[in-house]
């Protein structure tokens, strides 16, 4: 029987090599007086139960996110229940990743930056992919905001802070608003700029939402001349219950200034 050759490599590979086959391993280095300097000393293994937890918790979250933007399921377990994955709006299409939507192609191409795709996407609704129809939606409402006289940077601002007017019909929600608007006294070179101040006002009922308001301003002693104008300046006034109207107009008025305070009086909070 023959004893194993010596190896003279070093390193760990080499070391795992020598313990292996039985070979000698290197002499250690005498220190000082003569001594053998000790071992280094080796790193303790984490125990195999604790790896394996460590390795769940680290590639749940991104097996988690690479489901959702694959195949749009969420195939979280339960071990990681209670992490999120916030989705990822992509705007360069690549072999890897989900290309864009017909919607999010045409706004890029007319102006719209990344940054205000990503926006309009996130808020179109709670659930729903950023896919409407592009020739009966995303053209016509477009089309139909440039003719009321927003400027172009005002309707990308619309469109950007209130993107659920694409789930609207121009003709059966859209322009009731705005003919509504024009039935309480606000002009056409008003109309615009009261869109621009307040998008959210397309999300508004006519008949559940906007006639009650101006009716609650009515019962109250103002003038259509006041209310056309506070409205104009001031069309967040709209979003307000009628019960905290009545209830600011109230203290307003009786310190006779309802009429040229109401606007600033809604900003504040009922403390």
């Amino acid at each position: 029987h023959l004893a194993p050759k010596p190896s003279c490599r070093k390193g760990p590979i080499a070391a795992t090599h020598r313990r292996l086959v039985g070979a000698p391993t290197m002499p250690r280095r005498a220190g000082r007086g003569g001594l053998l300097a000790p071992p280094p000393p080796r790193p303790v293994p984490l125990p195999l139960p604790l790896r394996l937890m460590l390795l769940l918790f680290v590639a749940a979250p991104v097996t988690q996110c690479r489901s959702w933007l694959m195949t749009g399921r969420d195939l979280r377990g339960p071990l990681v229940a209670g992490l999120t994955c916030r989705p990822r709006i992509t705007l360069q299409s690549s072999s890897s990743e989900a290309a864009l939507s017909p919607a999010a192609e045409h706004l890029l191409s007319i102006g719209f930056s990344e940054g205000q795709v990503r926006q309009v996407a996130s808020g179109f609704g709670s659930g729903r992919s950023f896919n409407p129809d592009v020739e009966r939606s995303v053209k016509p409402v477009l089309k139909w905001l440039s003719s009321l006289g927003l400027s172009e940077l005002q309707v990308q601002k619309v469109v950007s802070s209130h993107s659920r007017i694409f789930r609207s019909s121009v003709d059966q929600y859209l322009k009731p608003i705005v003919q509504w608007l024009a039935a309480v006294g606000i002009g056409d070179d008003q109309i615009a700029r009261v869109i621009a101040r307040y998008p959210a006002l397309f999300s508004f009922s006519v008949e559940g939402k906007l006639k009650p308001t101006v009716q609650a301003l009515r019962d109250q002693g103002l003038g259509e001349a006041e209310i056309t104008r506070m409205l104009a300046s001031f069309p967040q006034l709209l979003s307000y219950s009628s019960k905290r109207l009545t209830r600011r107009m109230a203290v307003l008025a009786a310190r006779g200034r309802l009429a040229s305070s109401l606007g600033s009086a809604m900003r504040l909070t009922d403390a």
